[in-house]
């Protein structure tokens, strides 16, 4: 059985238009069998989830499909309990959406229906999750520390995103805030651990990221030799950097091409240990919760049945 969770407020408030005008009426015109359930508040689509994948044994098919952004992806990966018998698939309809954009999945919303409806069989995905002195978090895409982490925090707070995403201009809330931050950025230091005991020591540290896939930020190609089914995760390292350097090298990253850049470095590792001598924040597939010191990224032991 299909089980459709909707963000009514993603795609700039359209969600909910999408679900009404294009999905509602296509599952009915092929006489799916489907149930869904609209998220109001952050933490819903997790409960739902878990609620859902909690009787997914009890189904011969149990397919969770998300309508949302990647934060929405994010929600739901928290919320799996069965990774066995539960199947997930997804209607990208956020404002950056990394995680359909390294998947290749179509912008059309009836398209990625019928992608969905006509799969044969899941892929078994990747998924990381970190773990601070504060708990543990799974993620789709990516998690970060530093830069990206404060970008994503002070955008969730911006009165001017709020405004520019109703004209489908959010992107430049983003532009703005990322200049402030490079600017500002504090100065860190930070001792790097990896899976083999390779070490590195990181001085003014801008930020460090574990990637499942290529792309973060709305299009950066952070990791761009990332491979969500390898049982790996990608790190990338940007430190001991000037100000004139950075804005150097950042636009560089839309095409993958900043690691040519001293201090950008990318890492293939099963796990990372990172100590920074001040907490910094951290996200999860650029949901922000707070800052953090000590950290660890690692692969989830189980794997993500996903509808590609």
């Amino acid at each position: 059985m299909y089980h459709f969770i909707v963000n009514p407020v993603s795609r700039s408030g359209k969600g909910l238009k999408l679900w009404q005008q294009q999905i509602e009426p296509e599952l009915k015109t092929q006489n799916i069998e489907y149930s869904v359930e609209f998220s109001k508040e952050r933490g819903d689509v997790t409960n739902i989830v878990a609620k859902i994948s909690s009787a997914a044994k009890n189904e011969s098919n149990c397919i969770i499909v998300i309508l949302g952004g990647d934060g929405t992806v994010n929600d739901a990966v928290q919320g799996i309990k069965d990774f066995e018998n539960t199947t997930l698939a997804y209607i990208p309809t956020g404002s950056s959406n990394d995680f359909a954009r390294d998947l290749k999945l179509p912008h059309s919303v009836k398209k990625n229906l019928r992608r969905i409806l006509s799969a044969k069989a899941p892929v078994l995905m990747d998924v990381g999750q970190v773990e601070t002195e504060r708990g543990t978090r799974r993620f789709a895409v990516s998690s970060g520390l530093g830069f990206d982490g404060a970008v994503c925090q002070k955008s969730v707070h911006s009165i001017l995103k709020k405004r520019l995403n109703k004209i489908g201009l959010g992107k430049l809330t983003y532009l703005g805030i990322a200049l402030n931050q490079i600017i500002n950025a504090p100065k860190v230091d930070a001792e790097i651990t990896f899976a083999d005991g390779k070490k590195v020591n990181a001085k003014n540290l801008l930020f460090f990221a574990a990637m499942v896939h290529k792309y973060e930020g709305g299009g950066f190609k952070f990791c761009p030799k990332a491979d969500a089914y390898d049982g790996e995760l990608d790190f990338i390292c940007a430190a001991n950097k000037t100000v004139p350097g950075i804005l150097l090298a950042l636009p560089t990253a839309f095409f993958g091409f900043h690691s040519i850049f001293k201090g950008i470095d990318i890492y293939r590792f099963k796990t990372a240990e990172i100590k920074t001598s001040i907490p910094l924040w951290l996200h999860t597939d650029g949901e922000v919760g707070y800052k953090a010191q000590y950290l660890n990224f690692s692969q989830l032991e189980q794997k993500l049945k996903f509808i590609l």
